[in-house]
């Protein structure tokens, strides 16, 4: 209810007091009853302010903050009620001069035995559910606050019934008559009056208390939700970093492979024309030694290099994508699953012990710097950047060596053909040289080529290995943090500061 309301609802209670007679029964005005009325007034406004609160739709998912408003703003609502009904009762029995006592004040009792009934028997169930979501910290306060309320309830029972059996006396001492000031002044004293108007006092003083405990655990609960629903956010912020940073470790390190395959598929075309000018010429001198020579190296440059780029095709894209998917997007990065800190936090917060504030404060930042502020998933894959960075460069390096021994098949056939003319009888002696120095660099091909798909493969599976280890490793840490961090929240909601 704003304020707005309890200003007009407060103001129209003052103007029908006003313009009344107000006597208990007593027709004829009890002195100071106004100041009753006025007092009445003020509390009723208290006890109308104890609901003015209102709490957002909740956006987490914690079932605890859900039930705990529930029953909060149940007992909210019930105070708002029953304090402003026996406000109102007190008031309305105050303005009737009709002479019907007991009917004037059965209507203050019904009002304020439903009040104490609702102490006793509702809200003290309420509390208990409160406890078992909250511990025992709001449990105390609104014990507290409703053990002084139930006993001005009681003080001003029992000023009322001195109050009734007063007026009763003065309406018998009338005789059937008008019950003159002197005769309600004879048996309604101004102290029995202003004891009345004291105990609504103390009542009045007593409701700022419980508003207080009830708006400032709504707020506590509040903001535990926004916190919490913070971490929510922030958590499928982290999970779609990681997912990303998957993708771009995808998309970058499957580059290296372009520059690989795009040399290869150079260093093929480049030689092409070359080595069929050398197959030419080792059949122009027809020796059977280096036609075989040349013929296993003219294999080599037109079918190995391209199995051989495409194994390593086969192999490194597949390899990558792999990686790129290695690190799990797990759920439990985001405190959504079981027992962790924020959910303890978030607790204590909400529990409204001495020192919940000071030790959410302490810890609520901590929290979310532990998980939320770095990308670990991309501090892992950083580190392999350079490493596969390298292994494109020694690859490349790898087809360097391929075309020196590609570049002087031609020049080594063909120089066995430019000898002078006295050598002429040496031509078969040199090609067959040449076929022995050829079939030298054949054979090392396969070690090449064997060493060009075995290296990517030695190199992806070690960074498979350390990729596992340093996501292991880092959300291991953060875990046995946790852990560590939870007993820290629960000792700093049991003792405060340390000293």
């Amino acid at each position: 209810m704003n304020a707005w309301l309890v200003g007009s609802l407060a103001l129209a209670c003052i103007l029908q007091v006003a313009h009344s007679s107000p006597d208990f029964g007593i027709q004829g005005t009890i002195e100071g009853v106004s100041n009753i009325n006025q007092r009445a007034i003020i509390a009723k406004t208290h006890f109308l302010r104890v609901n003015d609160y209102i709490i957002p739709t909740q956006k987490s998912d914690i079932s605890t903050l859900r039930d705990a408003v529930v029953i909060v703003q149940a007992i909210s609502k019930d105070v708002n009620t029953l304090g402003p009904a026996l406000m109102d009762a007190l008031t309305t029995a105050s303005e009737d001069d009709g002479g019907d006592i007991e009917a004037t004040f059965a209507l203050i009792s019904m009002a304020r035995i439903n009040f104490e009934t609702y102490i006793s028997v509702g809200l003290r169930e309420q509390i208990l559910n409160l406890e078992a979501l909250l511990g025992i910290h709001v449990r105390d306060q609104l014990v507290d606050d409703f053990f002084h309320i139930s006993n001005r309830l009681t003080a001003l029972a029992s000023t009322l019934t001195l109050l009734q059996e007063a007026v009763a006396k003065a309406h018998a001492a009338a005789n059937g008559g008008p019950v003159s000031s002197d005769i309600v002044r004879q048996f309604v004293g101004t102290a029995l009056v202003s004891q009345l108007g004291r105990h609504l006092t103390l009542l009045a003083y007593r409701i700022p208390v419980l508003t207080y405990t009830i708006t400032s655990t709504l707020e506590n609960i509040e903001q535990a939700d926004e916190y919490y629903y913070g971490l929510m956010q922030d958590s499928e912020r982290v999970i779609n970093e990681i997912e990303e940073s998957g993708t771009d470790f995808n998309q970058k390190a499957g580059e290296y492979y372009t520059l690989v395959e795009n040399t290869m598929n150079r260093l093929i075309s480049d030689y092409e024309a070359d080595l069929t000018f050398a197959v030419g010429t080792g059949n122009a001198l027809n020796v059977a030694d280096l036609t075989t020579a040349i013929n296993g190296l003219k294999t080599v440059q037109d079918t190995n290099l391209a199995a051989t780029l495409k194994l390593y095709k086969d192999l490194y894209l597949p390899a990558i994508l792999e990686l790129s998917k290695l690190l799990p997007l797990d759920a439990n990065l985001s405190f959504l699953e079981g027992e962790n800190p924020a959910a303890v936090l978030v607790g204590v917060l909400i529990a409204n012990g001495p020192f919940s504030r000071f030790c959410f404060w302490k810890y609520s930042s901590m929290l979310h710097n532990i998980l939320l502020t770095s990308n670990m998933a991309s501090e892992c894959y950083d580190r392999e950047y350079n490493r596969l960075h390298t292994l494109q460069q020694a690859l490349l390096q790898q087809i360097e060596l391929i075309s020196y021994n590609l570049e002087i098949v031609n020049p080594y056939t063909y120089v066995c053909r430019s000898l002078p003319a006295s050598l002429t009888d040496r031509i078969d002696e040199c090609a067959k040289e040449v076929a022995t120095h050829l079939k030298v660099i054949s054979e090392e091909f396969s070690k090449k080529l064997s060493a060009f798909i075995e290296l990517p493969t030695i190199e992806l599976n070690a960074s498979k290995q350390r990729l596992s280890v340093c996501w292991a490793a880092k959300i291991q840490a953060t875990f046995v943090k946790y852990q560590t961090l939870i007993p820290e929240i629960e000792k700093c909601a049991t003792d405060g500061p340390e000293l």
